[in-house]
């Protein structure tokens, strides 16, 4: 996959891009790349390999309530920018091009976005789900990109999925993170909702438990504080555990997690946690890092 990062100040250079670097264009902020933007995403897909031309994907960084709301708190995400420029790639995305939202850029007018963004690109047919909207103040949507220019560039609106009669959004599973419902995000996500991390203390072993403390970087959506049935992967290898304790302050995310049967030393390593299910909703101070650094049986 091709990943190009367009600094919105920028002009773009149509002149570049040849016949043969046509691309088929799926639109979308996709953060979470769930359910609903894989639709958006398959369609492209298909429809390029019809027009034997380039599967691209046009992203957005950072989230444009950063950008339009500074006064609010920084938005934190399902998939940080590289997650989801890995999971772009393994869904056959081609070219990725990964736009800076900036002020300058939410000023454009929709027709400008559209000449600059899309034609500009070499873009010969967009794909985005029902209710995109761009340009200034978001007055751009489907509709008024199906009458630009008509002939000149193909529009397919992908309609609404839900689930049990809400549509599936990134909107929704940061709710179901924020109450703790992590068992119902696979119906929303494809797959349960997962972060990637660094451990970056050493492993404290009790019996046939290993404890160790994640460091998690800073955008990412954090479920809310309470116990949780975990599944870690490290080195390719899945190990069953449970996260006791989520701590957020100002410079990273930390989890205390606990594993099951593993004797892999992970420090320093990057690994994967997959949060299966919420069990408590209460912190467990008695499973706290210090408590377990007092029992005669730990060993270091």
């Amino acid at each position: 996959m091709e990943t190009i990062y367009i600094k919105s100040k920028s002009s773009i250079d149509k002149s570049k891009f040849t016949e043969k670097e046509t691309c088929v264009l799926a639109l979308g902020f996709f953060d979470g790349v769930h359910i609903g933007h894989q639709r958006i995403l398959e369609t492209a897909k298909r429809i390029a390999v019809q027009k034997q031309c380039a599967f691209g994907v046009m992203t957005f960084y950072p989230h444009p309530k950063d950008i339009l709301f500074p006064h609010m708190e920084p938005m934190t995400y399902l998939t940080p920018l590289p997650l989801k420029e890995d999971r772009f790639e393994k869904l056959g995305v081609e070219k990725l091009f990964v736009v800076e939202f900036s002020p300058e850029f939410a000023r454009l007018s929709p027709n400008d976005f559209i000449a600059q963004y899309i034609i500009g690109l070499g873009c010969i047919h967009v794909v985005a789900g029902f209710d995109y909207h761009y340009g200034y103040k978001g007055l751009g949507s489907m509709k008024t990109l199906s009458e630009y220019n008509p002939g000149s560039l193909e529009v397919t609106t992908v309609p609404k999925i839900q689930h049990e009669d809400e549509k599936i959004s990134s909107t929704a599973i940061r709710k179901l993170l924020d109450e703790g419902h992590v068992q119902k995000i696979p119906m929303y996500l494809g797959d349960f909702y997962e972060i990637n991390g660094e451990v970056n203390q050493s492993s404290l072993f009790y019996k046939k438990h290993q404890f160790l403390k994640l460091i998690v970087e800073k955008k990412y959506r954090m479920p809310k504080p309470g116990i949780y049935h975990i599944q870690v992967e490290i080195d390719g290898n899945n190990y069953d555990g449970t996260c006791h304790q989520i701590s957020i302050n100002e410079q990273h995310p930390s989890l205390l997690i606990q594993l099951k049967d593993c004797s892999v030393y992970p420090y320093k390593k990057r690994i994967k946690i997959k949060w299966l299910n919420y069990k408590y909703g209460k912190q467990n101070e008695s499973y706290g890092m210090n408590e377990y650094m007092k029992k005669d049986e730990l060993v270091i």
